[in-house]
């Protein structure tokens, strides 16, 4: 194939806002101009293109920034200076009459992304074919993936390309790469990628074969398997006769040692623990009885314990336990009589017909009178002023005033209105009631009439209060309030009480003791009670196993199933287990053997494929050296001319060799015998001669694209240098499509000199004018 490139077109691309390059069918495109005016970014484009990354930058990224950081602001090759377009480069290629454009394209928005802006991330610049230069459909259908690259240009072409086809600013790394790691870095150029992932392969199955043969934990297995072997053959019995299988236990799902087939796998412990299991089943039969009383104490025991509360409750109330009832009867009769108390108290002023007639103790007749009594009073404080309201009213009140401070001081002279001294209590009176009839007498007719009406209807409110008052008296004394508060505090659990209170005296156990409030006499009397429970127990005459109830727990499912079995069930069980145990035990010794013959035939088959892959191995290193040692003859000779050409005079001879040592390193020799690599004893211009030698050897056996492309080739190179650079590309490598950048441009003017003299089309593009004009 001879694809060359007839034009590139760039836009927001690192320098670049925009540039058209046109090559034409050119064999020679040198770009001119100084230092920072995208020369480099015109290769850094070509091979962003051609390979999905830029080498140079993806490796200065891992060595200067660090790993942990995802999240950039801003993205190293995009031009933001032309606005917020987005980021292509396009390349067509002719080959004759064939044409193919391919492009990268990066829309805008994708850098608003700040984990797409690391500059070693590559992924989004998205690889596209379009069906003419013009064309800008970035579209699904036009898109190709990096594979499709290989599929145009050849196998490994991506990989090969800064080996064959580019050789960047300043010197090939490969020559400041370690010489056993040189051959590794041109795997794929040599061919030998497929045989050394093999050798890595076989490398890695014989460390997994070697770790699982030698691994501790299959030698311990394989150990344990053989000690388990010899233990169960000593265990075997003879013939131990049949039993038939009878079940013993009561609960749903029984014990292991009363399974049908108690030995799925045979354990010596599981073993163990059956027969030490029915043992202590088989010594409790004997016990029976002692269980029986003990079980009897217990219920004594919890019961006291479960029924503390309710036990406290019923020796505090006693024979008081039933009067709750009684107690709140006796508590509403009560509220009422304070509640007619407190409306005899507000007085006849304000007492309306539904309170009167709720008071109790009216004589007959009596109760229609007060209403009739209490309609006047409203007819005439309707009729009465104001002032007469206040003025009758504050008779009332005076009058109730010193019926109340004659009941607490009979003879008191001082006047309870204006604390005045009457020195005899009569006087006080009389003052009194000479000012009430002052009063009365500054009221008009109504409001003589309303306070005298008051007046006989507070004389017979005054005797229905006696009537409440000794109501009152006789009811409190009936009335134990602190225990009607008490009960009502249990109140939920008193039915459980009494319910308690009942099977207590069932058994013949009461008490005739009344409500108290006292603690230590409380806790006397809950004490006296707990002995009378004890007393009910039944003396124990045998001492039972820590563990008995567990023991009968864990197989019976009700005590009366424990009483029902006896010893020669037991007996009959230990010798059913011993008969399955050693049927578990041959059964087992016959698993054991076979996992043991296993482990054996999976080590010797180990070792068997070591064997194999060892061989391999060996002989995919021979000939990966074979290989490699013919690869490097391949262009041994081309690069000894090549580098004769390029270096001239050397102090060490005329042109260099190359040793491949077995195919496992790649050394560059002078014709003086050394063991060290000839790049320690080069100048840095004989080092970039050797450099472009090496670089033009392995293109000119190995390129199958006809495109070289040289950063500022002269940067080191003296003018000697240069020159027979230009004659060796002009005639040696006159096939391929050269661009060549240098910031020198008499030494430009040069090359594109001597090969328009060798008949080679030449075109020279000014970096620094270009700028100028898209700009």
């Amino acid at each position: 194939m001879n694809w060359q490139i007839s034009q590139i077109e760039i836009s927001s691309f690192k320098a670049f806002k925009y540039i058209h390059l046109d090559l034409g069918d050119s064999s020679l495109l040198t770009l001119d101009g100084p230092n920072g005016y995208g020369k480099t970014s015109i290769f850094d484009a070509i091979e962003l293109l051609l390979t999905g990354q830029i080498k140079r930058i993806h490796d200065l990224f891992s060595t200067l920034m660090t790993k942990n950081k995802t999240n950039y602001d801003d993205n190293l090759f995009w031009n933001t200076r032309s606005g917020t377009k987005d980021l292509s480069i396009k390349i067509e290629f002719v080959d004759g009459a064939r044409k193919l454009v391919l492009a990268r394209y990066a829309p805008a928005k994708t850098f608003s992304t700040k984990t797409n802006n690391r500059a070693d991330k590559f992924k989004h610049f998205k690889l596209y074919e379009l069906p003419d230069f013009s064309s800008s459909d970035y579209s699904t259908n036009n898109a190709r993936d990096n594979q499709y690259l290989e599929e145009v240009f050849g196998v490994n072409f991506r990989e090969n390309f800064s080996f064959l086809n580019y050789l960047e600013q300043g010197q090939n790394r490969l020559l400041h790469t370690r010489v056993d790691e040189r051959k590794d870095a041109l795997g794929n150029l040599f061919n030998i990628s497929d045989i050394a992932t093999e050798v890595e392969s076989c490398k890695s199955i014989l460390t997994k074969l070697t770790k699982f043969i030698g691994d501790d934990e299959r030698k311990v297995d394989e150990e344990n398997l053989k000690k388990e072997c010899s233990l169960l053959r000593d265990m075997i019995q003879a013939d131990l006769g049949s039993i038939e299988f009878k079940k013993l236990s009561t609960i749903e799902v029984g014990p292991g040692w009363d399974h049908e087939n108690p030995f799925p796998t045979y354990s010596v412990e599981v073993h163990r623990l059956y027969i030490d299991t029915v043992q202590k089943i088989s010594t409790l039969v004997p016990m029976k009885a002692t269980i029986h009383n003990r079980i009897h104490n217990e219920a004594i025991e919890t019961d006291i314990e479960k029924n503390k509360e309710s036990f406290r409750s019923l020796v505090q109330f006693g024979v008081d336990l039933f009067k709750l009832t009684e107690l709140e009867n006796t508590k509403k009769e009560l509220d009422q009589l304070e509640k007619a108390n407190s409306i005899i108290k507000r007085g006849a002023n304000v007492i309306t017909l539904e309170e009167a007639q709720s008071l109790p103790g009216w004589s007959v007749g009596r109760l229609e009178w007060f209403e009739e009594k209490i309609k006047e009073r409203n007819n005439l404080q309707i009729k009465n002023t104001t002032n007469d309201n206040v003025a009758a009213e504050l008779t009332h009140l005076k009058k109730q005033l010193i019926e109340e401070h004659a009941k607490l001081y009979p003879n008191d002279q001082r006047c309870p209105l204006c604390d005045k001294d009457w020195t005899t209590h009569n006087l006080m009176l009389n003052a009194v009631d000479e000012r009430a009839r002052k009063i009365s007498e500054s009221l008009s007719a109504d409001g003589k009439t309303l306070v005298t009406l008051i007046t006989s209807m507070t004389e017979e409110l005054a005797t229905i209060d006696i009537h409440v008052q000794s109501l009152i008296v006789t009811h409190s004394i009936a009335f134990n309030r602190a225990l009607h508060e008490e009960l009502i505090k249990i109140k939920v659990r008193l039915p459980a009480i009494i319910q308690l209170a009942e099977e207590l005296k069932y058994k013949g156990i009461q008490t005739k003791d009344t409500f108290s409030d006292n603690d230590e006499v409380i806790a006397e009397r809950l004490e006296r009670l707990s002995a009378s429970l004890r007393a009910r127990k039944i003396v124990e005459t045998e001492a039972l196993p820590d563990d008995w109830k567990a023991v009968i727990n864990t197989a019976f499912k009700e005590l009366q199933d424990f009483y029902a079995i006896d010893l020669q069930d037991l007996k009959n069980k230990k010798q059913y287990i011993a008969i399955k145990a050693n049927e578990a035990q041959s059964a087992r010794l016959q698993k054991c053997l076979e996992d043991l013959r296993k482990i054996e035939r999976e080590n010797e088959a180990a070792l068997r494929a070591k064997d194999k892959f060892s061989r391999l191995r060996t002989t995919l290193e021979k000939a990966e050296q074979s290989y490699a040692n013919q690869t490097i003859s391949e262009i041994e000779l081309i690069f000894h001319i090549y580098s004769g050409r390029l270096i001239q005079n050397y102090q060490r001879g005329l042109g260099l060799f190359i040793e491949s040592k077995e195919g496992k390193q790649l050394r560059f020799l002078t014709a003086e015998k050394s063991d060290h690599d000839a790049v320690m004893s080069m100048s840095s211009g004989q080092v970039s001669a050797l450099s472009l030698a090496f670089f033009l050897s392995l293109n000119k056996v190995y390129a199958r694209v006809p495109l070289i492309l040289i950063d500022d080739p002269s940067q080191s190179l003296d003018e000697v240098n240069v020159a027979s650079l230009t004659d060796l590309l002009r005639c040696e490598l006159k096939h391929c499509q050269l661009i060549v950048s240098s910031h020198e441009e008499d030494i430009s003017s040069y090359m594109r000199y001597r090969f328009t003299r060798a008949g080679l089309s030449t075109i020279s593009l000014n970096m620094q004018r270009l700028s100028k004009e898209v700009s």
